[in-house]
């Protein structure tokens, strides 16, 4: 009788936690003036929701492939370590770093740390940007 109680306890304890991060949460992507060698490039801020599920981040600004689109993806860790691809199109060049035509195509990594309800995400390539996020 044990051995039986035991067979359907086990499966069940084994089954892995969910990750603590899972639901959806508000995104404030923030990218201030910046310069380069066109001079001003002009700042801007989304404002979206991505959706956490099974470890996986994935959300979106605008509406994909047209211009000031942007589509996050990524990876959050049971931990919270944050890793996105986000990928997108141009809007007005003046706001674009060479500015490059409206709706060229673009693509850049961020890293971060999630913290209960709350974190924070660092563009790494070519402009300075910072995601705030919080659980909803």
């Amino acid at each position: 009788m044990l051995s039986l109680l035991s067979a359907v306890l086990l499966p069940q304890s084994a089954v892995a936690a969910p990750n603590p991060f899972e639901g959806r949460w508000s995104v404030v992507l923030v990218c201030p003036d910046t310069s380069d060698k066109t001079g001003l490039v002009k700042g801007y801020e989304y404002a979206f929701t991505v959706s956490i599920r099974d470890g996986v981040v994935q959300g979106e600004y605008g509406a994909p492939g047209k211009p000031s689109s942007l589509v996050f993806s990524g990876k959050v860790s049971d931990e919270g370590a944050l890793e996105i691809a986000a990928t997108g199109n141009t809007g007005r060049s003046d706001y674009a770093v060479g500015k490059v035509a409206q709706g060229t195509r673009y693509s850049y990594t961020m890293h971060g740390k999630l913290d209960g309800a709350g974190g924070q995400a660092t563009r790494r390539e070519l402009r300075p940007c910072t995601a705030g996020l919080t659980k909803l």
